[in-house]
């Protein structure tokens, strides 16, 4: 008989098993057959109709043309819309989740009373009487009648099959066997997770399960629903509620949530988002876990050089893969923690989940960390964990420690613990708790890590600009690189940034500049201080800077502080003998415009830094603690790109305590403690200006190294001022007479140097070569925006062109 041949097909008996008389037609593919036709498998034959007969002599036929030539005949795709999409690929599973629902419906039969409103939902003919019947059955402690026990047992049977025993025919359910084996899944486990993917994935199941409940909103399922699903006669009831517990596999790991309202007993579950979108293939996503990022490999643009590692480093990452695969990194933000698991991720193909721990458990508390470690397995990765520090913050940290410690040690997915190691403020810094509780309990192998050296800095930049770069341009480039310390992510950032520049310029044949390199090393720098301070340009030099000669040799004293002190200090042993920091501090005192920014600026370019003005404004808030977290963050930034920071008008932020009659005076002598323990714990250069140097705190004063005094020049310094402000070269008269100039007017470099730039700019518009005149009416300009007395200069000639007045 052919396999398209229904005629034959015996009489009276299941449809499926009759399908199965005909040749090449398993029990399996007679079944699905009747899936995709949608007809009952206990069907008998002889009650099936025209049209059922029909669908399936279709069904049969398509398949046994698919079987010869690997396609549909006609290249069509079926037109009955329930041969394809989730209820296909998933089609074994959804069965099952069909006989638990048949044997739950059968046996407990979940109906209520009718009602008299005619508008809520009226119950199926027939139910109340079910209802009363179940109900006295369940009194008398009778069996159910034997057409029910017959059709439940039927359904038993077919629930006995195992979930490894599925044949994986569909992408969909190779998913799911992942999905099973990683997490280890018990068939019970399975049973529970699929009556909750059914309404996720099938519309027709929502709202089947919504129809059971008569609610047309709900998504999420009950507690006693999911559990007499699985188990209507409770034989493994304990296993079956095990398995919806809180720090069971399904919960555990975020598997399953519970609804919105939670905290409504009994409890309503459905299956997380990321589940359903695995199956489906779409990647693993992390929409509700506050804090997590995936981590790519780089590509192929990208600098991708591997970091540079001590050999006891690489030791102890092997050590550690052969181990528990758990490390504690301690060391700065920046000094390359999250590339050095990147890499070590890499090496075993693995990718990397990031997450801000503090982050996380303010969001969510420590169950998300189980959600975290399901993504990572699900996806394959590890787990980089920043901010360890957060582990006991709070009023119960003791106790919220230990249960991260419980919810970890039991783990194999690869963590990584950072933890930034040497931090100034107490909040920030890994408690003695969290670093044994790593160490001891969680069996985390240390590995501290460092800023690379300024050696090492020039060999990663060179290394990674030699290719984009001409020689002589790399040799000119690395002295300007190299004074930034950035660690090994950062320079690679730069790199990119500047070959992205040079490829604006030129995208087929890109060649990096030194311009290119210092504008995004000087980015790079910049952003880590956050809007908190701001480049300054230096364009002087010492050559055309007047000085008393007691400034200028503190300055040239500072510059050989800053050169020498690391020597000293570190080589030579007397750090350890020293009370305090190992800062470059200085205070310049003067006037406006005698060139304390200038000489700042002069002193960090000879220690090859950048000088950062601070914005005060941006500093300094109204509300209580607000100042000191944007000091720590503007300290510990400039330390760690290795920036000197300016304090204009310091006579604002470092005045003198006061005597507390207030909260406010409370408040204010707190921000000046603070920033007198960061001065004394702060690793780099700190220059601060004020124009009254005596309202300055006193403690600050003992504790700053150096104090050059910038004060108003005197006439044989406003004279050599007059003459270096002019280039040698520039249009001017064959005598200025400066000495006229220095004195009558008493004016400040800065002062002078506006004199000269006005007067410069009107014998330009008159087309004149530079006057004693013109700088004289400039000088009186100068004096009377300082609200000074002028008096009348004399012209010398009548050719001198007058400016415009006002």
């Amino acid at each position: 008989m052919a396999r398209s041949g229904l005629s034959g097909l015996p009489p009276k008996r299941p449809v499926e098993t009759a399908l199965t008389y005909l040749p090449g037609v398993s029990r399996a593919h007679a079944r699905a057959i009747l899936d995709r036709a949608r007809i009952d498998p206990e069907t008998r034959t002889d009650d099936l109709d025209e049209l059922q007969l029909d669908l399936l002599r279709r069904l049969l036929r398509g398949d046994e043309e698919r079987d010869e030539q690997g396609t549909a005949a006609d290249g069509n795709e079926a037109p009955e819309p329930w041969l394809a999409g989730n209820g296909v690929a998933f089609a074994p599973y959804l069965d099952r989740v069909r006989d638990m629902l048949q044997r739950y419906l059968v046996v407990l039969r979940p109906w209520e009373r009718s009602t008299d409103d005619p508008t809520r939902n009226p119950l199926p003919a027939g139910a109340v009487a079910s209802l009363d019947g179940t109900a006295l059955r369940v009194l008398r402690g009778e069996a159910m009648d034997a057409e029910r026990l017959a059709f439940v047992g039927r359904c038993e049977g077919r629930l006995q099959r195992r979930y490894d025993s599925f044949e994986l025919v569909s992408d969909g359910a190779r998913r799911f066997d992942e999905l099973r084996a990683v997490f280890g899944l018990s068939d019970l486990e399975c049973d529970l997770l699929w009556v909750l993917l059914a309404p996720e994935l099938v519309p027709e199941f929502l709202w089947l399960y919504r129809a059971l409940f008569r609610d047309t909103t709900r998504a999420a399922w009950g507690e006693d629903f999911l559990l007499h699903a699985v188990d209507p006669f409770a034989t493994r009831h304990d296993a079956a509620l095990s398995a919806l517990g809180a720090t069971a596999t399904l919960q555990r790991y975020g598997l399953l949530r519970l609804g919105a309202d939670e905290v409504v007993a009994p409890r309503r579950f459905r299956v997380a988002p990321f589940v359903t979108g695995f199956l489906l293939g779409l990647p693993v996503q992390l929409d509700d876990l506050p804090g997590a990022l995936w981590h790519r490999a780089p590509g192929e643009s990208e600098s991708t050089s591997a970091m540079p590692l001590e050999e006891t480093t690489r030791t102890a990452i092997r050590r550690g893969f052969r181990g528990r695969r758990r490390f504690l990194i301690q060391g700065p933000a920046r000094a390359g923690a999250l590339r050095l698991a990147r890499e070590a991720q890499a090496m075993f193909g693995e990718g990397l989940l990031e997450v801000r721990l503090g982050v996380l458990l303010e969001a969510g508390g420590p169950a998300r960390i189980g959600h975290v470690l399901g993504r990572a397995r699900l996806a394959r990765a590890g787990v980089f964990f920043s901010e360890v520090e957060a582990m006991d913050r709070g009023d119960h940290g003791a106790e919220r420690l230990a249960g991260l410690v419980r919810l970890l040690e039991g783990e194999t997915t690869t963590m990584w613990l950072h933890s930034r190691g040497e931090i100034k403020t107490e909040e920030e810094r890994i408690s003695p708790r969290v670093h044994l509780a790593l160490l001891r309990d969680l069996g985390a192998i240390e590995l501290p890590t460092a800023m690379p050296s300024q050696e090492t800095r020039a060999d990663l930049w060179r290394e990674r600009l030699e290719s984009r770069m001409a020689e002589a341009e790399l040799s000119a480039a690395l002295p300007i690189a190299t004074v930034y310390r950035f660690g090994v992510d950062e320079i690679d950032l730069a790199v990119n940034l500047a070959d992205a520049r040079a490829r604006q310029r030129n995208a087929k044949k890109p060649v990096v500049a030194v311009g290119d390199i210092e504008h995004a090393a000087r980015q790079v720098a910049s952003s880590r201080l956050q809007g908190l301070a701001s480049r300054v340009h230096v364009r002087g030099t010492w050559a055309t800077t007047i000085l008393l000669p007691e400034t200028k040799e503190i300055l040239q004293e500072m510059v050989a502080f800053g050169r020498q002190a690391g020597h000293v200090l570190d080589e030579l042993g007397y750090g350890r003998t020293m009370g305090y920091g190992r800062a470059l501090t200085a205070l310049f005192s003067g006037p406006s415009g005698t060139g304390k920014t200038l000489c700042a600026g002069l002193v960090a370019r000879d220690l090859g830094l950048e000088l950062f003005r601070v914005d005060l404004a941006n500093v300094v808030s109204k509300y209580i603690g607000e100042t000191e977290e944007r000091l720590s963050k503007l300290f510990d930034a400039s330390e760690e790109a290795g920036v000197a920071l300016l304090f204009d008008e310091a006579d604002s932020l470092f005045a003198k305590r006061t005597d507390v009659q207030s909260s406010v005076d409370r408040y204010a002598n707190l921000e000046v403690n603070y920033l007198l323990q960061r001065l004394e714990e702060h690793d780099g250069v700190v220059i601060l200006t004020s124009n009254h140097p005596d309202s300055i705190d006193s403690a600050f004063l003992r504790r700053i190294r150096f104090k050059p005094a910038f004060p108003a020049p005197d006439v044989d310094e406003r004279e050599r001022l007059w003459r270096v402000m002019i280039p040698p070269d520039a249009p001017q008269e064959a005598e200025l007479k400066f000495r006229y100039l220095a004195e009558d007017y008493e004016l400040t470099g800065g002062q002078v140097q506006n004199a000269v730039l006005r007067a410069a700019v009107w014998a330009a518009e008159a087309g004149k070569p530079l006057s004693h005149a013109l700088l004289g009416r400039a000088a009186e300009r100068e004096y009377k925006d300082m609200g000074r007395v002028v008096r009348e200069y004399p012209e010398d000639e009548e050719s001198v062109p007058v400016p415009p007045k006002g």
